[in-house]
């Protein structure tokens, strides 16, 4: 019997964001046929899937630390649960998480198997422009553990061509670094039937503030005062960002805050607009785009170039271009509306979670 994967991450396996990217590739793994050893704070009920289930780490009793010393506690710990399971049973090949992948691939590394690292951003220097604090108060995380982890993998799974780039840039070999993109589940974001007379709606869905552009996105629709439109902007607020953004709004602006009806809403809106700075893939692009919604993004926002129902912004700095985009969608509905039915074909055929989950065991496989 060949010996099984090993997957680790901190996962709760919550069904939202990079617990949900986990998920699809553990069941990627199981559909395979392959057996996987998962070492994550939720479980998944799976063929072929052994749990080693940690719901409540000793970190947890650090929970009152700053969230970003926390978090990072807790990838410390699994890194360090992941070289444990290498002293326990023998593996094929280990799949981790960058800030969890350390210690579980060093082990893997001495036993000869291979070694995948997910990435869910850029390389970690890129967007610092090659400068990083070496020293940061523990138990944060320095970039040199990154690149030792980006060192040890054997190849490295990242969301979008750009993030793929930006390794490269950093002097990375191509053929080390493979775009697996994300996914949407095409049965879950969907367009209306029928949608019916109202306002133009835009949305910007994720977490609001700078690296999402969302004041560039606010400088532009104060400018343009489009009658009979509204501008939905869904997501956390921080507190950090709460004060400059509330200074931009306009009546026209609604705070939505994070919302568990996003496929409902998704089908309400006329445009999805998502300006980053740094991405991997923002994967609400892939499910506006499923629910019939064109995006306008930067290309750092991690859509491919040619991907179909796309306006691509080129400087999201650029107030004229960013609302000039926006004024176009608006003067033309119908047109719009075909770039959402174009974005809804795109996804059907390129990135539904099936296409995900096939990219994924295909990088297992060729590792």
């Amino acid at each position: 019997m060949a010996d099984p994967w090993l997957y680790v991450t901190d996962a709760k396996f919550s069904g939202i964001g990079i617990d949900l990217v986990c998920e699809q590739q553990v069941l990627a793994f199981s559909e395979a046929a392959s057996q996987v050893d998962v070492l994550a704070r939720g479980s998944l009920k799976l063929a072929q899937v052994r749990n080693f289930r940690h719901p409540l780490p000793p970190t947890k009793l650090l929970s009152w630390l700053p969230s970003q010393k926390y978090y990072a506690l807790n990838k410390r710990y699994f890194s360090y649960l992941g070289k444990r399971r290498f002293q326990s049973d023998e593996y094929a090949g280990v799949v981790a998480w960058s800030r969890t992948a350390l210690q579980p691939f060093e082990a893997a590394a001495r036993r000869g198997v291979p070694r995948l690292l997910n990435v869910g951003n850029s390389h970690r220097d890129f967007d610092s422009g090659g400068s990083a604090d070496e020293n940061p108060n523990w138990p944060l995380i320095p970039h040199s553990r990154y690149r030792e982890e980006y060192e040890l993998a054997s190849l490295i799974l990242v969301a979008s061509d750009q993030a793929a780039q930006s390794f490269v840039a950093q002097g990375i070999p191509a053929g080390k670094v493979r775009a697996i993109y994300r996914g949407a589940d095409t049965t879950k974001f969907f367009p209306a039937p029928a949608k019916p007379p109202g306002p133009f709606v835009v949305a910007s869905c994720g977490l609001l503030g700078e690296r999402k552009g969302t004041h560039q996105l606010l400088r532009a629709w104060r400018r343009l005062a489009l009658p009979d439109a509204e501008l939905w902007l869904v997501g956390h607020l921080p507190d950090a960002e709460a004060a400059e953004i509330r200074s931009l709004l306009t009546p026209s602006v609604r705070l939505l805050g994070f919302r568990k009806d996003l496929p409902e809403l998704l089908r309400q809106i006329d445009l999805h607009v998502l300006l980053s700075r740094n991405e991997g893939l923002a994967k609400v692009l892939l499910e506006a785009a499923a629910s019939g919604a064109p995006n306008l993004c930067s290309r750092q926002a991690g859509l491919p170039g040619d991907a179909a129902g796309t306006l691509f912004v080129e400087d999201r700095d650029n107030e004229d271009e960013v609302s000039g985009a926006i004024e176009s969608c608006y003067r033309d509905r119908a047109g719009t509306a075909l770039l959402g039915l174009q974005a809804r074909r795109m996804v059907e055929e390129r990135f539904g979670w099936a296409a995900f989950r096939s990219r994924f065991m295909q990088a297992v496989k060729d590792a």
